[in-house]
């Protein structure tokens, strides 16, 4: 039976299917009647009475026929997408109520009542201002989303986030509304902003504690150090004077500067230098960045290309810190890619905005630091300190900007800085020598020949 109605479904969706269907059935009534009209009627009777009972049987024949055929299935059609559709609004999840121009509630659903506490009877008819205060007099005006405050009998006042769509109608203009608390999404919202605050207030207890370590650390560990390391050099020399080995008085020196290094990472970390903020083209940080690093990529046969516009995109900022931000990122890139590569810088401006990528080909960031891989003392250098990202960070925030980094699809990583430009001012000639030279499109000459 329902593959029967579901076939006629599929055949009564075009109103030319309909119209064939009937003058089909018709004219096969028509035949039948015609053909049994000699046998039903006495010879005797007149033309006018053969139509009459021409008709009679007709319509008695072709009404149950067209009632079978059409109209049933039809009706039974409309029944089942009538509930279908009731079922479907009544189990939503989501509160939605119909009204008419006037703003009265014409229906509403299971949901809706459990929203403003109302039971359907006493629902239906209120006017839509009385559940929605906020919501304008003249329907007209409303938009297709907005978020008002709605209020309840009691009183109790709660955000929700209102869709207003036309109802279909030919008699009277009728809207739909989907009505969505917001209470929930909020609260979490709230809770996710107070977190971020407790842990931005422990990042900041962190940092204290750390600077009162460094400080401590400084003071016990750098003097010593020092003094070791003289010890160490001028017995050195005395050895290399007589001819003596002195591979392991070499070997203690350099671990006695990698831990000065150590050292002073961590007071960089915790005690930030004083900057001195002045608007200077990102242009110039770039082309210094990739001067220092030149050498080195020669010798790691890596190729460096700088992408940029040749219009000076000013900042304000500190150049010398926005210089070691950059040499941290792309001195990292170069650690990823030990046996050649390509470095890849691009400056690209979006509104009020520059983004400064460092991008590179190399091994791309391990999924175990990915999440906090600028969280301090976390590395994966064999000799790293896990303070450089860190630092940058730090840098990048108090520049009112953003570092980020993440992991390419075609293989190694990108981190991303991102700045608030300002007007270039044409009489500021406090930038750099190195402003005039053009870093648009440029390929390095670091590639190893």
């Amino acid at each position: 039976m329902s593959n029967r109605i579901s076939a006629l479904s599929t055949i009564l969706r075009s109103p030319m299917r309909i119209l064939g269907l009937v003058l089909m059935l018709v004219f096969i009534a028509e035949v039948a009647v015609m053909f049994a009209l000699p046998y039903m009627v006495p010879g005797t009777l007149s033309a006018s009475g053969e139509a009459v009972v021409d008709a009679v049987l007709l319509t008695l024949v072709c009404a149950p026929v067209l009632w079978l055929v059409i109209i049933g299935p039809l009706r039974r059609i409309a029944i089942q997408e009538h509930e279908r559709s009731e079922t479907i609004v009544a189990n939503a999840s989501e509160s939605i109520l119909t009204f008419d121009r006037d703003g009265s509630i014409l229906s509403c659903n299971r949901k809706a009542t459990e929203l403003f506490g109302i039971d359907v009877e006493s629902l239906i008819g209120r006017s839509m201002q009385s559940l929605l205060p906020s919501l304008p007099v003249i329907p007209d005006q409303l938009p297709a989303e907005f978020r008002v405050d709605a209020a309840t009998p009691e009183g109790n006042r709660f955000p929700v986030q209102i869709s207003v769509s036309e109802y279909p109608s030919e008699s009277s203009r009728t809207r739909i509304a989907i009505v969505r608390d917001l209470t929930e999404s909020e609260r979490a919202e709230q809770e996710r902003i107070t977190m971020a605050r407790e842990t931005e207030a422990l990042r900041a207890q962190q940092m204290a504690t750390l600077a009162q370590l460094a400080t401590g650390v400084a003071h016990e560990i750098r003097n010593p150090l020092t003094s070791i390391k003289m010890l160490v050099q001028v017995n050195r020399t005395k050895f290399a004077d007589e001819g003596l080995p002195t591979d392991d008085l070499e070997l203690v020196e350099q671990e006695i500067r990698r831990m000065e290094r150590s050292v002073n990472s961590l007071l960089d970390y915790a005690r930030p230098e004083k900057s001195e903020f002045r608007s200077f083209p990102i242009q110039d940080a770039v082309q210094r960045t990739v001067q220092l690093v030149e050498a080195r990529c020669k010798t790691q046969n890596v190729h460096v290309r700088v992408e940029a516009p040749d219009n000076a995109i000013c900042i304000e900022g500190d150049a010398a810190q926005i210089k070691q931000l950059l040499l941290n990122l792309a001195l990292n890139a170069l650690d990823a890619m030990p046996s050649g590569g390509n470095l890849i810088i691009t400056v690209k401006r979006d509104q009020h905005r520059v983004d400064v990528s460092v991008c590179d080909d190399g091994m791309g960031i391990s999924d175990k630091v990915l999440d906090k891989l600028f969280s301090p003392f976390v590395t994966t250098k064999e000799s790293g300190v896990g303070l450089g990202l860190g630092i940058c960070r730090r840098i990048a925030e108090a520049h009112h900007g953003t570092l980020t980094g993440v992991n390419r699809d075609c293989g190694g990583a990108t981190f991303q800085l991102t700045l608030p430009i300002v007007a270039q001012d044409p009489s500021d000639t406090s930038t750099e020598s190195e402003s005039d030279i053009s870093v648009h499109a440029q390929e390095s000459s670091c590639k190893a020949s």
